[in-house]
């Protein structure tokens, strides 16, 4: 008995420890307080690079491949908060990344060195002759030889390098084969035998370090052609120096009204609910701060949506104790058969979410990797807290004596049931009316996209004094009415500040515009001596194959959120109950959008992240109504679907408002905190995310399971017609 009621001590004291682990750090381990932040947040590098010996402006094709490397390079690195832009007018690539998280001296060649060599890759004879070039390598890895035991670099080649490779070695043998990075050779090989099949080795390596110099060299060196950069700056955030703070800030105040909030409801499970949000928080900063992933706002917004699950499979479990209890078990019983009862509804809700985790992390590059992988972590973590932690820990308290005291659980008395499917087509006309009066919104309002979908213009202007970054992308988008973007970029050789405007537009920017947006910039703020200095015309920074990728991921997760339903879900017809779903995270995907529009908030990655964050908090939301609605099915209660359904929806209905409550807690915090601190970039991620997170919770209770019923009830008519007719 002592045994069993020290757990809660020693589990109390791990988390603590835990907690201190993930703020503090510890040796190798890099806590939050050493977290890497994305440009967005802190601010970091901007480097142009230029083609060399190149007597021509590089093709398209030449850039975009030049493009995706550098991309690759960064996702490798965990850099994923990033803009990799093309200005295919001159030929160069822009590239903007944050600081590491150890860097306090801001030394822009040793950010840029993290990008690798930006070298031309080459395999070359002892005449100096090219014989394949570093495009032609799918991959490389470290391997080691069975026979000997050395470190050698093995190589795999695509269908072209694989038969010039062949050529290559069948005309070489006895003879070396240079590997060169520009004109500086990294490895020098002899050829024993000609080489047919794709593959190849590469031995003579010293250890295993050289080995794995070499296979990383030989991956970042298939650039079309080699390239190097002169012209370095440090750059401001785009959230503004003061939204990391902020951030801290409302995120402590919403994570102890939500512990409040639970507490109050749930009185001693919603205590052992904090602790347990309090583990999976910090195990999710240690998923980030030890390997360095960069800490993006749609990371953020990952961080946010899994928290938010962790409080509802914390809600799901509390709230089938108190069914529990309220049949008249014993509260050690009901424990026991409360987490048996949620288990279900935690599982197929955090495993739907975890699908579309996955696939983004698949297909997914720079921010939607950087959500992916947030959301997965916080999924994984969400069963280790919620499920294993908090029922260990409640079992463990219950033995303390007055810890089994009915008052202690927030039993309340069950609802009567709310006939939601016969008052289903006023929610219907609801749903219509929005999108009705999103679509003349649109019309009227336009919908404005930003530069990472469309490219646009960067203009960079000379200043003395201090300028408000924010104040002045306004008053820029306000002259030209197109959106814009403010940052600040310093030349750390000679501490000359830039102000940059970077300005949406599929078309660049016009002699014309230009000139009227100098003229306005100088005159409004003429004491500050603002002079153009720089300007290029870029392609969108999120390109068509990313956005292509994005399309595939978000269609892919939706396809097999239908499939797993249909499998899990069987006894609801499956593929109905998954058709459903999917069409009622439709409506709050369609609704978030007009909400972009009707603020006129230009769509950006803020919109991305918004919209994949409102996919899993609905599915999760709708999993959770479809397990009770087969629960109550398979007890056949004798009920028709429309009844059944209202009565499940019912019973649910405290689970969901809470959980909506609690997420839309934590995002009014951020939106006022955003509002009162003026910054702008929180906001028009806060305010869709908050409107989103309210249509989640209105799908779920009015949408899903009535639509459901309908579409049951349509094909039982067209049935019963058919069997008529015959």
């Amino acid at each position: 008995m002592n045994a069993k009621k020290s757990t809660f001590f020693i589990g109390t004291i791990i988390v603590i420890a835990i907690a201190l682990l993930a703020f503090f750090g510890l040796g190798e381990i890099k806590g939050a307080n050493k977290m890497r932040f994305g440009i967005d947040i802190r601010g970091g590098v901007e480097a142009i690079f230029k083609p060399v010996n190149l007597d021509r402006v590089p093709t398209q094709q030449e850039l975009d491949s030049a493009r995706s490397v550098i991309e690759s390079r960064l996702d490798a690195k965990n850099i994923l908060d990033r803009e990799v832009t093309v200005d295919k007018v001159e030929g160069h690539i822009i590239v903007r990344f944050p600081w590491k998280s150890d860097e306090a001296d801001f030394n822009p060649e040793a950010s840029i060195a993290e990008l690798g060599e930006t070298a031309e890759l080459t395999f070359k004879d002892p005449d100096g002759n090219v014989l394949i070039e570093g495009k032609h390598i799918k991959h490389s890895e470290v391997a080691r030889d069975p026979n000997t035991g050395e470190f050698v670099v093995s190589l795999s080649f695509d269908s072209e390098g694989a038969k010039l490779f062949e050529e290559a070695t069948g005309k070489l043998i006895g003879k070396n084969m240079g590997i060169f990075m520009d004109e500086n050779i990294i490895s020098n090989p002899q050829v024993q035998k000609k080489i047919s099949g794709g593959e190849a080795i590469i031995n003579g390596m010293e250890n295993k370090e050289e080995a794995t110099a070499l296979s990383e060299k030989i991956n970042a060196g298939a650039l079309p052609f080699s390239m190097t950069t002169t012209n370095h700056n440090s750059i401001s955030p785009t959230l503004g120096s003061g939204a990391l703070k902020t951030m801290m800030e409302a995120g402590l105040i919403a994570f102890i009204l939500v512990c409040l909030f639970m507490i109050f409801f749930y009185r001693l499970p919603g205590v052992i609910s904090c602790i347990a949000l309090i583990l999976q928080i910090s195990l999710q900063l240690l998923a980030l701060s030890a390997p360095q992933f960069t800490l993006t706002l749609p990371g953020i917004a990952g961080i946010i949506l899994s928290i938010g699950m962790a409080v509802d499979a914390n809600i799901i479990i509390s709230e089938r104790i108190c069914e529990e209890l309220r049949k008249g078990y014993s509260i050690r019983k009901a424990i026991q058969a409360g987490y048996a009862n949620a288990f279900s509804s935690v599982l197929d809700g955090n495993v739907t979410s975890a699908i579309v985790a996955v696939i983004l992390m698949i297909f997914g590059s720079g921010a939607m990797l950087s959500f992916g992988y947030t959301l997965l972590t916080g999924i994984f973590l969400n069963f280790i807290a919620a499920i294993f932690t908090s029922h260990k820990l409640l079992d463990s308290i219950v033995l303390f004596k007055g810890m089994d005291n009915l008052k202690l659980y927030g039993v309340r008395k069950e609802r009567k049931t709310i006939s939601f499917y016969k008052k289903r087509w006023i929610a219907f006309s609801v749903s219509i009316g929005m999108m009705v009066i999103g679509l003349v919104f649109s019309f009227i309002n336009g919908v404005k996209l930003d530069t990472q979908f469309v490219g646009g213009a960067i203009l960079k202007y000379t200043f003395e004094g201090d300028i408000d970054v924010d104040t002045m992308g306004n008053t820029a988008s306000n002259v030209i009415d197109r959106p814009t973007a403010a940052q600040i970029t310093t030349d750390p050789a000679t501490g000359e500040q830039k102000l940059v405007l970077t300005l949406a537009g599929n078309n660049g920017i016009t002699p014309d515009e230009q000139l009227k947006l100098t003229e306005a910039i100088e005159s409004e703020y003429s004491n500050l001596n603002i002079n153009l200095s720089e300007s290029f015309v870029v392609e969108p920074y999120i390109g068509q194959k990313a956005l292509n990728n994005s399309i595939i991921a978000i269609v892919l997760s939706l396809v097999l959120i239908i499939a797993y339903v249909w499998i899990r879900f069987s006894i609801l017809s499956g593929l109905s109950a998954g058709v459903t779903a999917v069409i009622a995270l439709a409506h709050d995907i369609i609704i978030v959008f007009f909400i972009f529009v009707l603020f006129k908030i230009p769509l950006n990655d803020a919109y991305v992240a918004v919209s994949l964050t409102i996919i899993g908090y609905s599915i999760n939301d709708t999993i959770v109504l479809y397990d009770r609605i087969r629960e109550n099915k398979k007890a056949q209660l004798g009920l028709s679907l429309g009844d059944l359904v209202s009565m499940s929806i019912t019973q649910t209905l405290g689970r969901t408002i809470k959980t909506s409550v609690t997420t839309t807690i934590c995002m009014t915090i951020i939106l006022v905190f955003s509002i009162l601190y003026g910054i702008t970039s929180i906001k028009v991620f806060s305010l869709p995310m908050l409107f989103g997170l309210i249509c989640g919770c209105y799908s779920t209770i009015f949408i899903a399971g009535p639509l459901w019923v309908s579409w049951q009830e349509f094909k039982e008519r067209r049935s019963n017609g058919k069997t008529l007719e015959n």
